[in-house]
């Protein structure tokens, strides 16, 4: 059997979306892996267009912990992507007969997260990080794969999501993901949090015996700390794996590189420190240089105006210090950057026009006056003119205002426009007794609603329980919710008690 130029030889696995074999490329004479989309999938455009975007996206990728794609096409009814062949085990394979010592897990974690920084500063957020994506090679090198259900952060691309639908693995799913909020790089880095935890601990650290259990757990329970479950995990170790679980994206690391950085910190050793020649100032072996302290100074006096406008609850400012020489700036200050946060957080925040993502978010951008504006549904857009000074950074912090729900237009009779002024009076008492619903709550019960429409009844759950935590008397979150419960009764036996996936064992199960 072939698939365009390329000769089968064998199947490797199978996936929700496509099967992946090994193939003979006979023009390179090349071993490779070919994925093509199941036939099953291909009664949906939207499937096959999300198959077409991951060959895209993996085309655009070039990173040593990331697969390669060569190649894709059409062929016997169906599309392939023709991509690099890894000899290698599944993370989920590997760590059910081998248990990973802290070092080993603190270096694959970093390659992982240095692989999901590349693709995040790229636009591409995978989505679906979890043990199966992750190929390890005989080296001990990850490579990972699998960005068919990755979102690109491109302006001209027309390929979304449906509303309300939920992407990925539900035990490795971000809490911005189970609530289907916008998600950027952190979200891939909360779902890598829950790999290292689970090689950490032997089990995850959010579990339950249903989606909507394990759901709940995502977004409101706060894992037990590795300390209590492994002990012999070192404590910078667990701290690292800790932060990247926060469910506040903000609380997290920022970015893949961030990550990397310090998991490889935790096992680095200090080179020792030579002795000050007697005579000469002595030099601190851990503290800040000299020049960055004067640096730091001359960025917050650079920011002066950026600080006052854009910050809230300080008062006051430092003195102005000395000036900085040229010669003593290093390269890495020339550049200027915003840092955006906004109140309730998930903002979406365009930068000159440019969607760049949901706050809280750091962005590089060049001296001089910028356009900013930030949106989020149920709130007022906000929008402003920021100038940045070359070398610095602003802060922004912005207090988004809830819109104000439009009255419904209604017909008034001749007669009630002709009252008297005294009669009005005497009404408006009863007229303002009556609450305006929360915009926001309205647009989760009818995003519940729309899931449980859809069949995606755990979903569903989880916004009819948010919705009643605002208003625990909304009849119509309690009517849909007694509902979805029995409706997923029902199928809960098709469905399962467990996920997908078992627990893996690689580490020290307590």
């Amino acid at each position: 059997m072939n698939y365009g130029r390329y000769r089968v030889l064998e199947e490797l696995g199978q996936g929700s979306m496509g099967i992946v074999y090994k193939a003979h490329d006979p023009n390179l004479d090349l071993i490779l892996a070919v994925k093509v989309l199941r036939p099953e999938c291909l009664q949906g455009e939207t499937l096959v267009k999300r198959f077409l975007a991951e060959a895209r996206v993996l085309g655009r990728l070039d990173h040593p912990n990331i697969v390669r794609v060569y190649n894709v096409d059409e062929d016997q009814g169906t599309v392939y992507i023709a991509m690099e062949f890894l000899e290698g085990e599944a993370l989920n394979d590997l760590a059910k007969r081998k248990r990973f010592s802290p070092e080993e897990i603190a270096d694959l974690g970093a390659r992982i997260a240095e692989g999901l920084g590349y693709a995040h500063s790229k636009g591409i957020v995978h989505r679906d990080v979890k043990p199966g994506n992750i190929l390890v090679r005989s080296d001990g090198k990850p490579k990972i794969t699998d960005f068919g259900i990755a979102r690109i952060e491109d302006t001209a691309e027309h390929l979304r999501t449906q509303a309300g639908e939920v992407l990925g693995t539900p035990a490795y799913m971000s809490p911005e993901q189970v609530l289907s909020e916008p998600v950027d790089g952190r979200s891939d880095i909360f779902s890598l949090g829950i790999i290292l935890y689970e090689l950490c601990a032997g089990e995850r650290p959010f579990r339950g015996d249903s989606l909507g259990a394990v759901f709940q757990a995502i977004t409101m329970a706060t894992p037990v700390p590795l300390s209590e479950r492994s002990p012999e995990i070192p404590a910078a170790l667990a701290e690292a794996v800790e932060r990247c679980l926060r469910r506040n994206p903000a609380d997290r690391f920022q970015s893949g590189d961030e990550l990397a950085a310090t998991l490889r910190d935790c096992f680095r050793k200090e080179s020792p420190v030579e002795a000050a020649p007697k005579g000469s100032p002595e030099i601190a072996k851990k503290g800040t240089p000299a020049w960055v302290l004067a640096l730091a100074f001359a960025v917050l006096a650079a920011a002066g105006g950026g600080i006052y406008h854009f910050t809230r609850g300080r008062d006051g400012a430092p003195p102005a210090p000395p000036a900085v020489p040229a010669a003593a700036v290093p390269k890495e200050a020339i550049s200027s950057s915003l840092r955006v946060s906004t109140t309730p957080p998930g903002g979406v925040v365009f930068l000159d026009g440019a969607s760049k993502g949901a706050a809280p978010l750091r962005l590089e951008a060049p001296p001089g006056k910028h356009e900013v504006r930030i949106t989020l549904a149920g709130y007022e857009t906000w929008e402003a003119q920021v100038e940045l000074a070359q070398g610095a950074e602003v802060p922004l912090d912005v207090d988004l205002l809830r819109s104000a729900a439009p009255a419904p237009p209604v017909a008034t009779p001749k007669a009630a426009r002709e009252l008297p002024v005294r009669a009005v009076k005497e009404e408006g008492p009863a007229a303002k007794a009556k609450p305006t619903p929360d915009p926001a709550v309205q647009k989760d019960l009818e995003e519940g609603i729309r899931s449980y429409e859809q069949g995606k009844i755990d979903v569903s759950i989880v916004k009819f329980e948010f919705v009643l935590r605002q208003d625990p008397e909304n009849a119509q979150a309690k009517k849909y919710l007694a509902m979805a419960q029995d409706r997923k009764r029902k199928v809960l036996e098709e469905w399962g008690k467990q996920l997908d996936e078992a627990p893996v064992s690689g580490g020290k199960k307590r």
